[in-house]
Parts: C-alpha cells; structure tokens; sequence
C-alpha cells in the first residue's frame, strides 16, 4: 500500500479549542508505515486511535471495545476493505466509516458509500485532508464540542458585542437583567461561567434567544 503522505514534523499541543479526547478511532491499514503515522497524528490533534494492521484482529476487537470512528483502508491481504466495513457496521451501524485508497475510483466510492461509510479519502493524502474527513465525520455525529473556557469567553464574546451593538451600558443590562455589574463583567471577560438562567436572562434583556446567542458554539 501506498504511504500516505505527512509532514514529518508533528505540530504538538497545537490543537484547536475543540475537545476531541473522548473520540475514539480504530485504524486499519496493511501498511505498519501508515498505521503509525496516522496514529501519531490523531493523537497530536488530541483524539484516542487504535491502529491495526491485521484487519480480522481489528474486526474482533471492534466487538470487544466500542469506536465512534473507523478508518479502513481499501486493499488488504486478509479481508477485503468492503467486507472489513459490513463487519463494522454489523456490530455497530452508528460506527461511522471513513475509507483510505490508493486506488481511487468512482465504482469503489460508491460501493462504500452505499455500504454505509461517511467519507472517502484517496491516498497519499496531506495531513489537513485527513484531520478536516475526521472533524467532519464527528460534527455529523455531534462528537466535537467547546473547550469550556473558550466556551465561556466565545459566550462573553457575543454578550458584549451586542450590549455595545446597542449602546447600552453594563449598569444598564444590570438593570435589565438583576445581575450585577461584577456579575456581567466577569461573564463578558470569560471569566465565570453563567449559568443557564443567567444566559436567558442576559439574551432576553438584549432581544436575544438563548439559542441564537449559543449558536454554532
């Protein structure tokens, strides 16, 4: 198989605020090279990989240890890519699948798709096109969510722009909303972390849902 092609220098700890580390992701390649380089780059980007060169082993601990994602490669000596999938999703259809070819075509992107996987990745492949297929395969399943801090000053983000987008003073959303200066303050800063009454209160006193001051957080 076909090497899939990285930077040699893995950027470490530069991962973006997303948190991924619950996100578990089974690997399986023929190629001990991909295996490798592939699991050390999800692990830079914070989630947990299991790599496989062996698809059947991979298959039989797929039943023993539960995974959100799979990437599989196409061509392997022991099982075929396609059965490697139908096995997957026989033991969990919300598995989602991503296939790795060197060998791209269109007749086998459809048969895996129809088979049930999310994406489809022709090799060698940069380290970006790889990280964007797992980000989104995991937003499709509602996997990825905030760091809480970034969450917090993204919230006091838009809190702020808004009250001044309206001219309005802290004192005077402090008035609106019986919370007080400090209060609003410390939230706006993404200091503290509001709490669920405190955010409907501030989105009410700006003519806010709550749900479109949280959207896309």
């Amino acid at each position: 198989m076909m090497p899939a092609t990285m930077n040699e220098s893995h950027v470490k700890g530069k991962i973006s605020m997303a948190v991924r580390h619950h996100i578990k992701v089974l690997v399986i390649d023929d190629d001990p090279s991909v295996c490798k380089t592939v699991g050390m780059l999800l692990e830079d980007h914070g989630y947990r990989p299991k790599t496989f060169t062996d698809a059947q082993k991979a298959c039989e601990h797929a039943g023993d240890e539960s995974y959100q994602i799979a990437m599989v490669d196409i061509r392997m000596p022991q099982l075929d890519g396609v059965e490697v999938i139908e096995r997957l999703k026989a033991i969990d259809d919300r598995m989602c699948i991503i296939v790795m070819t060197a060998y791209p075509n269109l007749e086998t992107a459809t048969e895996t798709m129809r088979r049930g996987t999310c994406d489809y990745i022709p090799k060698p492949f940069k380290q970006e096109e790889l990280i964007e297929a797992l980000d989104r395969a995991c937003q499709k399943l509602g996997l990825i969510y905030t760091d809480e801090t970034e969450l917090n000053r993204l919230i006091g983000q838009r809190i702020r722009a808004e009250r001044l987008r309206q001219n309005l003073t802290l004192r005077q959303l402090s008035d609106r909303t019986d919370l007080t200066t400090s209060q609003l303050s410390q939230v706006e800063l993404g200091k503290n972390a509001a709490s669920v009454w405190a955010l409907a209160r501030i989105s009410n006193s700006l003519g806010l849902r709550l749900a479109t001051l949280l959207d896309g957080l």
